[in-house]
Parts: C-alpha cells; sequence; structure tokens
C-alpha cells in the first residue's frame, strides 16, 4: 500500500485521512506520509488508543454520515475493515461521505475483508453453512461506481486457504509465507481472495 501511495503523492499526501480508523493501525503506516493527517471513528475508546499510537495525528470522534467534518478537501483516503462489517446503507452512505471529503482528484484506498466470494467462502456455502459475508468482489466494485469513483485497480490478500491459520506463528514472515501470499497478486486472483484492496479515485 505504501508503495502505491508513494507513486501517486511522490512529494507526499497533502492532507489524508483515515475513515473508521479504530485503534490507528493503518493511520500509523500511512500517516507519516502525510503533511496533515486525520483520524474518524465513532468509537471513543478507539481514538484514545489511536492517539496514543499516533501523537502527529489529529483524531476525530464523529460519524461522517450524519455530521459535517470541518477537514474537507482531502487529497487521500483510507478505509480499512469497515465495509467488511457494515450494511449496505450504511456502505452507501460511508462512500457518499468519503465523497464530499475528497477534493476532485482525489484518491480512496478501502478493502472488503470479508469478501463473499472467496474460494473459503464458496467452500463454506457449499458445505450448507449460512455466512455473514454479503459483499463480493463485483458488489464492492458496484457500490463504488454508484458513489461515482473510479475503480483504478484492486488486488487480493491471502488466496491460499490456510493463511490465517498461520498467523501466530510467524509463518507469514516466512520466504514461503511471500511467495504463497504473492500468488494473490496475479491477475484475476483477487475476486477469489478473503480480502480485497481496491484503489478507486474521484474523478
Amino acid at each position: 500500500m505504501t508503495r502505491t501511495i508513494w507513486r501517486l503523492f511522490p512529494r507526499g499526501v497533502p492532507r489524508y485521512l483515515d475513515f473508521a480508523c479504530g485503534t490507528g493501525r493503518i493511520t500509523s503506516i500511512v500517516g507519516p506520509l502525510a503533511q496533515e493527517s486525520y483520524g474518524l471513528d465513532i468509537s471513543e475508546t478507539m481514538i484514545l488508543r489511536a492517539r496514543q499510537k499516533c501523537p502527529s495525528t489529529t483524531f476525530i470522534v464523529a460519524d461522517a454520515t450524519r455530521e459535517r467534518l470541518e477537514i474537507a478537501p482531502v487529497d487521500l483516503v483510507t478505509a480499512f475493515r469497515f465495509f467488511g462489517n457494515a450494511q449496505q446503507e450504511l456502505r452507501r452512505e460511508a462512500l457518499a461521505a468519503i465523497w464530499t471529503l475528497l477534493r476532485p482528484g482525489g484518491y480512496l484506498i478501502m478493502n472488503n475483508h470479508k469478501n463473499a466470494g472467496s474460494v473459503r467462502c464458496t467452500l463454506r456455502r457449499l458445505r450448507g453453512e449460512t455466512l455473514t459475508q454479503t459483499l463480493d468482489y463485483k458488489g464492492t466494485v458496484e457500490i463504488l461506481k454508484d458513489a461515482g469513483f473510479k475503480v483504478i485497480r484492486s488486488y487480493g490478500v491471502g488466496f491460499w486457504l490456510f493463511r490465517a491459520a498461520w498467523v501466530r506463528g510467524g509463518f507469514l514472515d516466512s520466504r514461503l509465507g511471500d511467495v504463497l501470499d504473492s500468488v494473490s497478486l496475479v491477475k484475476g486472483i483477487a475476486r477469489f481472495c478473503p480480502d480485497i484492496v481496491f484503489l478507486a479515485q474521484k474523478p
């Protein structure tokens, strides 16, 4: 993700917002690349933890779908681990809010970490399981386009089935782990990965 951001903003991001920032995991990665960095979440508890992690970022406790924020326009918005959890109407409201906050030509980097079209979800459905995942690759592209965004590119994460089982063992940091994860970047495979990252632009 940072490589993508450097390509988009070789001199650094002028104004950056982490939407639904939680405890600041993504903020701590992208914030140092920005001249002005903001984090937004509705949870004051989460924001308190994020402030400790990212002291140079300005954090806001607010609901951007219901309140007007005085930070627009921003050049880059990230939104991770939000759209996979949200209901469809909230997804649309969130994208409308992000659209309003972005300047024309600005970028959104977001993910769907609960891809309903992943290999794993498909196998679970074939076993007769009822899944909570409702958003797949096509659905994500559709809501982005409906909100007025142009989808620039997407890439998958974790195509191989047992990725999650190795997280705690440090396997993901190994050379073999890197090789297996690189499979997710093969063109056309993103729609089958459990996690998909999208780069979109406000025209």
